[in-house]
């Protein structure tokens, strides 16, 4: 009885502490819709109120007149969906070369890919905008789409899942007299959609909320996206904290949907990246 008591005590315990650590994690996005309501002074006030007296829709309003919105969300969608297609089309051909084709160096390429995984960003960022610079492409689409192109990260995912593809289907093909490309597009592809869809869904989520490379490789507000958009709502001696509240919870809204609908590929993606895939 005593060792069933405790037991139930330990479950109950674990759910607790499960709950206040999801709690937590929501607090900050709770906060950001309240705030996004309030007056900016009820911001501040002491003993602070989750829920504002009055809900405060002309923040949302007056959000939308100052800046243009639409232009932001129809460049971020444009880069993002863009991204999106190159960095599959791309991975997928470098996963496909680096798994099921046989060529020199193939083995020292990966390893050297692997390597460049290990640098941060922040060593690339002079070089690169020096590199748009003197193609003459900042402010422009190119820049936003061209280097985020490279996903090494992705190149990886499909490379571990097309090994585990069995060879056999690739050489019924080939005795039919299917070319490599053939091949990849008619057989590996089709076999390859729960990692597409896995690399497809953290393409979308890093690219949507991507904030640090637009802001430098773009200068006018017509080429702007929406992350560089919620900044702008501060300046150097005053911010409109509820006005940026609002902006950033609607933008917000398709990371929430995608994380919703695609949990399962979330999963996954951490599932192979982890070597834990039974």
């Amino acid at each position: 009885m005593n060792n069933r008591f405790f037991s139930i005590f330990i479950k109950v315990l674990i759910m607790a502490l499960l709950i206040l650590l999801g709690l937590s994690t929501l607090l900050p996005y709770i906060l950001m819709i309240s705030f996004s309501f309030m007056a900016e002074f009820e911001m501040y006030r002491l003993p602070p109120k989750l829920i504002p007296d009055v809900l405060r829709w002309e923040n949302y309003v007056e959000m939308w007149q100052s800046q243009p919105w639409g232009r932001y969300i129809f460049n971020t969608l444009f880069v993002t969906i863009a991204v999106l297609i190159g960095q599959i089309i791309l991975v997928s051909m470098g996963g496909y070369a680096l798994s099921r084709l046989y060529f020199p160096g193939r083995d020292f390429m990966f390893k050297l890919f692997i390597t460049f995984m290990l640098l941060p960003g922040v060593v690339t960022l002079i070089p690169g905008f020096i590199i748009l610079h003197s193609l003459n492409w900042v402010d422009t689409y190119w820049a936003m789409i061209i280097p985020a192109l490279g996903n090494i990260w992705g190149m990886f995912l499909m490379r571990q899942y097309m090994l585990s593809l069995p060879s056999s289907i690739e050489d019924a093909a080939r005795i039919d007299g299917a070319s490599s490309w053939q091949i990849f597009w008619k057989i590996i592809m089709p076999l390859c959609k729960p990692v597409i869809a896995t690399v497809g869904t953290f393409t979308f989520l890093g690219q949507w909320r991507s904030f640090f490379w637009p802001l430098i490789v773009t200068r006018s507000k017509e080429m702007r996206v929406i992350e560089v958009g919620v900044a702008m709502f501060s300046s150097q001696y005053v911010t409109n904290y509820p006005a940026q509240m609002a902006a950033a919870a609607l933008s917000s809204i398709p990371m929430i949907l995608i994380y919703i609908f695609a949990q399962k590929w979330i999963v996954q993606g951490i599932r192979l990246t982890s070597g834990y895939d039974k």
